[in-house]
């Protein structure tokens, strides 16, 4: 086989006539635009792109390299072809954006012969450019390039919206495989739908708590509930949120604190007890937690807000321990603040587990600037999320935690 020329429409038309004919080994030796076709002074023309390649085996094999006995020769040797293997890679990694381009082209020009609404082509045209740029900044920013080849470039562009939203990048892999197998055989759906259907996935591995009611009939009584957790992730307020959803529905409720450590903290609480017109015990010590609660033994329930403790601060939470560790008959909740770092969330979950917490409270969600984080705690423990706070108004604030609202929050527009 010898040298040819192939005319094509554009560079990636001209790639899989080249790939069909000479292989994926084929070296393409020069390309130019030529005008076709045409009848007099240029009538009915039109551009195309015209390509020569030859096939690898066209091209004579280069010596061996010259062995004088030195490393350095065998070094540049290996360099060069690592360099040639990450060129060979990236080439192939970019074909999905080349592809990508392809088809902005075309729609462009249905979009000029066509009589479809304005709008519906500018939607098309605006979900192509949002799949390129994640496809491309997802290939700027990945330095094993390699991994991702052969991937369609719909999945590229959910990686890289997946990654951007925070959800860890083992969880990404996993859905991207998942979803991968769920469409073998069939055509690669649009990433809009990808989004939906990672959604749906990332939906059915989540767990929750449920949301607080007042106890029934023949329940234990009084259902204690202690809020534990880092500093400055809203206790207390989240305290008098439960407290007032409770008393709205009817049921008895008690207040005790044990954050003596912080005077506001109590006087807080103090105001709030006085606005839902319940008892407020303040426990100075660890033998007094007994006393408080048989002194509310005929409330339905009892909360307990406690001192923020650092994560770091093992000796802290350990003090802690010895104010809830008497009762087995203390439920204790986590609270951990969304907009906080994953790295501090998991450290506090850690540093809390001997705490022997139920459940975990997600507070500021509306100050999180993606709440991928929140998603990975909740796979990576299996500890179910009971609560959701969105703001500082007591009772307003606070919602039953669901799949639905973590989604949304996670993708926003990208699911709309």
């Amino acid at each position: 086989m010898t040298i040819k020329r192939y005319t094509a429409m554009d560079m990636n038309h001209a790639l899989k006539m080249i790939k069909e004919d000479m292989g994926s080994d084929a070296v393409i030796i020069s390309s130019r635009p030529v005008t076709q076709g045409g009848g007099r002074f240029g009538l009915f023309s039109r551009k195309v792109l015209e390509v020569t390649a030859a096939p690898a085996n066209h091209f004579p094999k280069k010596p061996p390299a010259l062995n004088l006995g030195g490393l350095v020769t065998s070094q540049r040797e290996a360099e060069r072809s690592r360099a040639y293997q990450e060129a060979e890679r990236t080439v192939v990694a970019m074909e999905p954006v080349i592809d990508e381009i392809s088809e902005m082209k075309h729609t462009l020009d249905e979009m000029i012969h066509s009589r479809d609404r304005p709008d519906k082509s500018a939607d098309r045209i605006a979900e192509d450019v949002r799949e390129m740029k994640s496809m491309m900044s997802y290939l700027l920013d990945q330095s094993g390039v390699e991994k991702k080849e052969g991937l369609p470039r719909q999945f590229i562009a959910l990686a890289r919206i997946l990654e951007e939203r925070g959800v860890a990048p083992k969880y990404v892999e996993t859905l991207i495989d998942e979803l991968r197998d769920g469409v073998e055989g069939h055509a690669v759906p649009d990433t809009k739908t990808l989004v939906k259907l990672a959604a749906v996935r990332m939906r059915d591995t989540l767990t929750f708590g449920g949301a607080m009611e007042k106890p029934g009939r023949g329940d234990k009584k009084p259902r204690v509930i202690a809020i534990v957790g880092p500093t400055g992730v809203g206790k207390t307020t989240t305290v008098a949120k439960l407290a007032a959803n409770l008393v709205t529905q009817g049921a008895s409720v008690a207040l005790a604190t044990i954050d003596t450590y912080r005077i506001a903290a109590v006087e807080q609480l103090k105001i709030y007890a006085g606005l839902l017109n319940v008892p407020l015990e303040v426990i100075i010590n660890p033998g007094d937690m007994a006393w408080a609660l048989n002194l509310n033994r005929d409330k339905d329930v009892v909360f307990i807000d406690t001192a923020g403790r650092s994560q770091r601060d093992l000796s802290q939470i350990e003090d802690l321990r010895r104010f809830l560790g008497g009762s087995n008959d203390i439920e204790i909740q986590l609270a951990l603040a969304a907009p906080s770092s994953e790295r501090q969330q998991e450290e506090a979950i850690k540093n809390f587990s001997p705490l022997g917490f139920s459940s975990i409270i997600f507070t500021k969600l509306d100050e999180a600037a993606t709440l991928g984080p929140v998603f990975n705690q909740n796979v990576r423990t299996g500890t179910p999320i009971s609560y959701f706070t969105v703001g500082q108004s007591v009772p307003e604030d606070i919602e039953e935690a669901t799949a639905k609202r973590l989604l949304n929050g996670i993708f926003r527009a990208d699911t709309a």
